[in-house]
């Protein structure tokens, strides 16, 4: 099923299980038996990074709604009594944020706005779609929202996801999609939102938008050895999501003692010196 009008809040408090919710269980079961499923899990407040992520998002691909979603404060210092004072007059539902931060998220737009494969990308679709579909291995619900859904007629859709990163140099990216397990959600929108749809997704780009000025941008696609691995990992982590919830047992780092080793860079022999050898 694929939905248009689902909003954002209403979208992460569904049960289905999204790439997130991958990624914490690629870290151990526990992790994410706590973050999901246990009764004392907390929820977690949105963090600079992410708000910054957000603010990014937004002005990029529904530059539209930024002003309904957010509220410009006097001043880039929250201590101050001015933003103290801005805070309490804030209307229900609108986040605050620093003069900095609006310039900042201005400026990702108006950078992505100046990439011309970017900029015919975004000229046709839509934002923030949401997809549901059933894993037929495990009878897992599952969902994905991709940022972006351009269509190309009679043919299929192509994906877009924006990335704040502090360089949108495809090499440096390369690794950050290697560290944050990218592949596995590139692998895991594609062809959940062609379960979900019907449409093939003929390719997943990540749009790369630097954090700071100049606030250059990228887009980079990964190759099929890379999708293809990010796809076998989508599929063991479903299997173990369903493995754990028959047996009932979220294990984290193993249930006996792991032996370990010092680090090479730690195997060094000491210096001696003329103090210790006096000694």
């Amino acid at each position: 099923m694929i939905a248009f009008d689902i909003s954002i809040d209403a979208y992460h408090a569904g049960p289905e299980v999204s790439c997130t919710a991958l990624h914490a269980l690629a870290r151990s079961p526990f992790h994410y038996w706590a973050a999901y499923m246990s009764e004392q899990r907390e929820h977690r407040a949105e963090t600079p990074a992410q708000l910054a992520g957000n603010l990014a998002h937004c002005a990029i691909l529904e530059p539209n709604k930024f002003n309904a979603r957010y509220v410009v404060g006097p001043v880039d210092d929250k201590r101050l009594k001015a933003w103290r004072a801005f805070e309490e007059g804030l209307p229900a539902g609108m986040t605050p944020i620093k003069p900095g931060e609006y310039e900042a998220a201005m400026a990702q737009a108006a950078a992505a706005a100046t990439h011309p494969e970017l900029g015919r990308l975004l000229s046709r679709g839509r934002p923030e779609v949401s997809a549901y579909w059933i894993d037929e291995a495990t009878g897992t619900a599952c969902r994905c929202r991709p940022d972006w859904v351009h269509p190309i007629d009679g043919a299929g859709v192509i994906l877009v996801d924006v990335k704040t990163y502090s360089t949108a140099d495809p090499k440096d990216f390369e690794r950050q999609v290697s560290r944050m397990g990218y592949h596995r959600q590139a692998a895991f929108y594609s062809d959940g939102y062609t379960l979900a749809s019907g449409e093939p997704v003929l390719g997943f780009i990540f749009a790369a938008v630097e954090v700071n000025y100049p606030y250059a941008v990228s887009l980079c696609m990964l190759d099929e050895e890379s999708l293809e691995c990010g796809r076998q990992e989508v599929r063991q982590l479903l299997d173990l999501r369903a493995r754990c919830i028959a047996e009932n047992r979220w294990p984290a780092f193993g249930d006996g003692v792991e032996l370990i080793r010092l680090a090479n860079w730690a195997r060094a022999t000491p210096t001696t010196t003329e103090e210790d050898s006096q000694a």
